[in-house]
Parts: structure tokens; C-alpha cells; sequence
């Protein structure tokens, strides 16, 4: 490794660094959404009344697909992780430049594997927001 490959070195750590941030805060966001529509979710199936009516049937019925969706989602994934106790064992010895690239390599990688995650959360969320509207207007149809 030359001087001139890691010039930019810290550019690109402090970058990685702040795009694994926001994918967690994102992580954060998603998981607190889908405890609202799970709850909300909830809260539709337990108070639309019991009636022979096929609206409110198809409004619990959606409400319930919300609510397992939403779970899914909202369901904890493992995440990549740096084992700081093999870097310490590893690189502490180690040209810093040396370290600094692999830290920003694990970083990266795992940044990579959040990405996919996230996506999953992301569209799950997504088939659940759908769900429950349609809860929320098959219910409403059926109270008119």
C-alpha cells in the first residue's frame, strides 16, 4: 500500500461511518412504523363490532394481514457487526493506514448487508400501510 492509494483515506472512513448512521437511524424509523401500523392494526380488529356484515369482515380480515405483515417487519434481523475484540487482537500492531482500510472494508461490507435488510423492512412496510388503509375503508364502507 503507498502513501498516494490512502490519501483520502479519512475521507472515505468518516463517509462510511456517516452511511452506516443513517441506514441504523433508518433500521430505528422502519421498526418504530411498523410498531404504529401493528398497533393501530390491533386496535381496528378489536373495535370494528361484530356484525354479519362482509365489510367489516374484509376490514378485519385486511387489519390482520397489516398486523402479520407489520410483524414481520417490524421482526429483529441480525445486522453485521465489526468484532472490535479481532480487530484490537488483530491491527493493533498494524500501520494505521493499514487498519484504517480495513476498518472502511468492514464497514462497507457491512453496509452492504444492512442495504438488503432495510429493502425487506422497507417493502413489508409497505404491503402493511397498504393492508391497513384498505382495513380502515372496508370498515368505514361498513359503518356507513
Amino acid at each position: 500500500m503507498t502513501v498516494r492509494g490512502t490519501r483520502s483515506l479519512d475521507i472515505v472512513l468518516a463517509q462510511t461511518r456517516a452511511e452506516r448512521d443513517a441506514q441504523l437511524a433508518h433500521f430505528e424509523g422502519l421498526d418504530s412504523k411498523a410498531g404504529v401500523i401493528l398497533g393501530f392494526a390491533g386496535a381496528l380488529i378489536a373495535l370494528t363490532p361484530r356484525a354479519n356484515n362482509p365489510w367489516l369482515d374484509l376490514g378485519r380480515a385486511f387489519a390482520a394481514i397489516a398486523a402479520a405483515v407489520s410483524l414481520g417487519a417490524f421482526w429483529p434481523r441480525a445486522y453485521f457487526l465489526i468484532d472490535v475484540r479481532h480487530l484490537r487482537d488483530r491491527y493493533l500492531g498494524a500501520d494505521p493506514a493499514f487498519a484504517t482500510l480495513k476498518i472502511v472494508d468492514a464497514q462497507i461490507a457491512a453496509s452492504a448487508s444492512t442495504h438488503a435488510v432495510l429493502r425487506l423492512k422497507a417493502r413489508l412496510l409497505k404491503v402493511a400501510m397498504t393492508s391497513l388503509s384498505a382495513a380502515a375503508l372496508a370498515v368505514a364502507i361498513g359503518l356507513a
